[in-house]
């Protein structure tokens, strides 16, 4: 729910979909986060019939995931597969902040 909050936001035109960091491009179904962790499969969010692997645009496949809307409807909480050649916006990671800040 917060990623929702925060990317709807973000959100310039309705297509804007955003990678989450996970990918099989490793081997083909085996999903890992970008810090090599490996996904739990009760916590997914897969549209229905994905990942799908779709060939027609790319035939290396659909290796990256995003999340955002599909076909016009407004739910930002799913998952599909793409190539990762397609221009998306990205999520990242940062570390929380440890030291306090000093303001001058």
């Amino acid at each position: 729910m917060f990623l929702e909050i925060k990317l709807r936001d973000l959100m310039e035109v309705s297509e804007d979909k955003f990678w989450i960091g996970l990918t099989d491009s490793g081997k083909e179904g085996r999903w890992l986060w970008v810090d090599g962790s490996p996904l739990h499969e009760r916590l997914t969010f897969w549209s229905n019939n994905e990942p799908d692997n779709w060939i027609a645009l790319n035939p290396v496949g659909e290796d990256c995931v995003r999340m955002g809307e599909r076909g016009g409807t407004h739910d930002l909480k799913c998952w599909f597969d793409q190539s990762c050649d397609v221009p998306q916006k990205s999520i990242c990671e940062k570390a929380t902040r440890t030291s306090p800040r000093v303001c001058s």
